[in-house]
C-alpha cells in the first residue's frame, strides 16, 4: 500500500503505515520530547541541550552516537528471521474461507495477494472484498464480510467502530478479526482477536531514523520530522524520533513540521519553503514515504545541497533515490512478513489455540549501500519467509 495508506492501516495511519500509510502507529507513547516543537505549515527549531565544546563531542553526546552507531550496525543487516516463534500443534482445519479487506489503494490489493498465498499454504481459500477506501467502502465491505459467514477477516487500517455495530453477527459467525496498523485496542471491547504493527511495535521506526541522523550527522544534525497529524498512528513515530534524538544527540536541534493529509500533494512544497525559512535544517525525515516522493526534484530545484532525506516504508521511487544517492536512508515496510502474521493468528485461533500477542515484525534499515535492487512495489525482508512459517504451521 502507498505509504499514506500504510499509515492508514497499519496505525491507520493511516506508515507501513502505517500507518503507514505511517501507521498509524500506539501503544508507543513514550514522552514527548522537549526538544522539539510542532506546527502546522510553518514552525520554528528548537534546540535541545548544550552542545559539543569545540574541542569535540561532550560525553553525553559521545555516549549517544556510540549507541546510534550500534543500533545502525544491527538494523542495516537484513533480517534472516521472521519474529514469530509459536508452532501451531493442533490439527489445522482444511478448507476454509477467509476475507481480505484492503484499504482502497493498488498496494492493499497486492497486499491480498500476500494473504492468499499464504492461507493457500494451509489449504485455505480467500476472498478479497472491493473497498474503495472510503467510511462507506469499509463498512460496505464489512457487512459483505459477515454475509458471506467468513472464518476469519483481515484488514488493514480501517477504525474499529467501522464495524463495531457488525459485531454480534461476526461472533454469531464465528468470524476471527486479525488487523495490522491499528491503533485500536485487541478483545471484546473491539472484536479484534489480534493486531500487529500497532502503535508501540511501530514507533521505534522513529527511534531507528534518529540513530540513523545521529550517526550519519556525528551528532551534528538539525532535522525536521515531518508530520501527517490525519494519522493518528504517525504520533507514536514522532515521538520515538524526537526521544531517540535526545539519547542519540542531546545537543542536536529537532522541529516537526505537520502536513495536512488534504496538502499531502503539495508536501515537497511546503518542506522547500519551511527549509528555505530554516536553513540550517540539514535533514528531513518523513513520517511516511508519501511525503518524500518528488522531494528531491523540489531540494535540487531550491538549490539547496545540504539536506539529506530519511523515509519510511520504502516505495520503488525510494529504492531508486537510495541507488541513486537522492536519500540518506529509508525504513523498509515488511509487507509479507505482516500479511503472514495475520493469517498466522487466524490459523491459531481455528486451530483451537490461544492466539499469541504479536511482535514487532522484523526491521530493515536501508541505505544506498544495503538497498535491494528490486523493482517491485512489494518485498520480503526476510527472504525465507515461507519456510520459516510453514515450519510453524507443520509443513
Amino acid at each position: 500500500m502507498t505509504p499514506v495508506n500504510q499509515a492508514r492501516r497499519r496505525f491507520s495511519l493511516t506508515l507501513r503505515h502505517t500507518g503507514v500509510l505511517l501507521a498509524v502507529v500506539a501503544t508507543l507513547l513514550l514522552a514527548a520530547c522537549s526538544s522539539s516543537s510542532s506546527s502546522s505549515g510553518s514552525s520554528t527549531a528548537s534546540s535541545g541541550s548544550s552542545s559539543a565544546s569545540g574541542s569535540g563531542l561532550s560525553a553525553a553526546d559521545q555516549a549517544g552516537l556510540t549507541k546510534a552507531e550500534a543500533l545502525v550496525a544491527s538494523e542495516s543487516q537484513r533480517p534472516t528471521a521472521i519474529t514469530d516463534t509459536t508452532k501451531v500443534t493442533k490439527p489445522i482445519p482444511k478448507g476454509l474461507t477467509i476475507d481480505f479487506i484492503p484499504c482502497g489503494s493498488p498496494e492493499c490489493t497486492l497486499e491480498g495477494a500476500i494473504v492468499k498465498q499464504a492461507a493457500a499454504a494451509v489449504g485455505w481459500n480467500t476472498v478479497v472484498l472491493s473497498n474503495d477506501g472510503t467510511p462507506q467502502g469499509d463498512k460496505a465491505a464489512f457487512t459483505q464480510a459477515v454475509r458471506n459467514k467468513a472464518a476469519a477477516i483481515l484488514y488493514t487500517a480501517i477504525p474499529a467502530s467501522t464495524f463495531a455495530s457488525l459485531l454480534p453477527q461476526l461472533k454469531a459467525n464465528g468470524t476471527f478479526i486479525s488487523t495490522c496498523c491499528v491503533t485500536d485496542a485487541v478483545g471484546p471491547s473491539t472484536g479484534i482477536g489480534y493486531a500487529i504493527d500497532t502503535s508501540s511495535e511501530v514507533g521505534p521506526v522513529g527511534g531507528t531514523q534518529a540513530a540513523w541522523v545521529a550517526t550519519d550527522s556525528k551528532d551534528t544534525a538539525n532535522a525536521v520530522f515531518i508530520n501527517i497529524p490525519a494519522f493518528a498512528i504517525l504520533a507514536s513515530q514522532a515521538t520515538f524520533f524526537k526521544n531517540g534524538m535526545a539519547t542519540y544527540c542531546p545537543s542536536c536541534k529537532v522541529d516537526q513540521l505537520d502536513v495536512a493529509l488534504a496538502n499531502l500533494s503539495t508536501a515537497p512544497s511546503t518542506i522547500v519553503s519551511y527549509l528555505r525559512a530554516h536553513p540550517s535544517v540539514n535533514y528531513v525525515v518523513a513520517s511516511t514515504d508519501a511525503i518524500t516522493i518528488g522531494l528531491p526534484a523540489a531540494i535540487k530545484a531550491a538549490g539547496l545541497t545540504n539536506v539529506k532525506i530519511v523515509g519510511q516504508g520504502a516505495t520503488p521511487t525510494n529504492i531508486q533515490y537510495l541507488h541513486s544517492g537522492q536519500e540518506g536512508a529509508d525504513v523498509a515496510f515488511p509487507y509479507y512478513e505482516v500479511m503472514y502474521a495475520m493469517v498466522n493468528a487466524a490459523i491459531q485461533d481455528k486451530a483451537g489455540m490461544t492466539v499469541a500477542p504479536s511482535v514487532a515484525p522484523p526491521a530493515w534499515l536501508l541505505t544506498p549501500s544495503n538497498a535491494p535492487n528490486t523493482t517491485a512495489s512489494v518485498f520480503p525482508v526476510v527472504t525465507t519467509y515461507q519456510s520459516q512459517y510453514q515450519a510453524l504451521w507443520g509443513g
